[in-house]
């Protein structure tokens, strides 16, 4: 989750609203899978404040295979990246009670999981 995290992330949500700017999360793709970085729970379901930025960096250590991070129905995505590289994409969470699904572009089926903004 990207609140759930709270422990790995450089800034604290009301830290990062008080100087204007964003949150960072990283996420970590393995195996087919996203990761917080330094978490082990495959896919999770990641956590934003009603109107909070993240500045979401995804990294690729898949061998052989690009991945990308999208959230659609924010109009949110980064490229796909090759193995060993990084993208970052700034999302904004919209109103609460909102839910939004993300995935990988070429491994939708097996590589996604849900934003719930609180």
């Amino acid at each position: 989750m990207l609140v759930a995290a709270l422990g790995i992330l450089a800034v604290s949500p009301r830290g990062a609203e008080m100087r204007g700017a964003s949150r960072d999360v990283r996420i970590v793709v393995r195996n087919m899978t996203f990761y917080l970085e330094g978490s082990g729970a495959a896919n999770p379901t990641l956590r934003l404040r009603a109107g909070e930025t993240v500045r979401l960096v995804l990294r690729n250590e898949d061998r052989g295979m690009k991945h990308d991070f999208t959230v659609p129905a924010w109009n949110a995505a980064t490229p796909l990246i090759p193995v060993q590289r990084e993208a970052e994409v700034l999302i904004t969470a919209p109103a609460r009670g909102s839910r939004a699904t993300y995935h990988c572009t070429p491994h939708e089926e097996t590589m996604r999981g849900t934003i719930i903004v609180e």
